[in-house]
């Protein structure tokens, strides 16, 4: 990342925020959205694994697809008419729901540093952030590994019961 500091002599003695704010903030949340993907991927997985326990009907393949909400609301569907489904009990429908939105935020929202102070905000459409540290950044990524772990463990849990009931 360049120095952004204007080469003006004047403002040599300018005091200008550490570059190493944003690198950091930009790996932090890079982390995060991996964590998301690995999340949304095994959401995914998870509904074409119920579909297939459903004899994978045609008219049902449409679960899969969508948003990650659109997803979500469908496997919460699924887990209403189907609450017998194993591989839908470990699902945690409020964490992932907050975690999604908390995902969306700091997306889509402007990163904008003061560069003397280093302070800086998030500016989404609906308003501005400032409680995003690289820290709370980490934490919401560790939740994000929690649920995708889960999500996959409920999966591989399921392909050794279909092992199992093999004849």
């Amino acid at each position: 990342m360049s120095d952004q500091r204007p080469s003006d002599p004047q403002f040599d003695d300018v005091p200008w925020a550490d570059p190493a704010i944003r690198t950091n903030y930009e790996a932090a949340l890079g982390r995060l959205i991996l964590a998301h993907n690995d999340v949304d991927l095994h959401l995914t997985r998870l509904i074409e694994e119920c579909l297939k326990q459903l004899d994978n009907p045609k008219h049902l393949k449409k679960l899969a697809t969508g948003s990650f909400i659109e997803r979500w609301d469908n496997v919460r569907m699924l887990r209403a008419i189907r609450p017998e489904m194993t591989l839908l009990l470990g699902v945690d429908f409020k964490e992932l729901h907050e975690l999604n939105e908390l995902r969306n935020i700091v997306a889509h929202g402007h990163f904008e540093q003061n560069p003397f102070q280093g302070d800086y905000e998030l500016i989404t459409r609906k308003q501005r952030h400032n409680d995003f540290s690289v820290t709370r950044l980490n934490t919401i990524t560790a939740r994000l590994t929690a649920q995708a772990e889960a999500l996959k463990v409920s999966i591989w849990l399921n392909d050794l019961d279909d092992l199992d009931e093999a004849p």
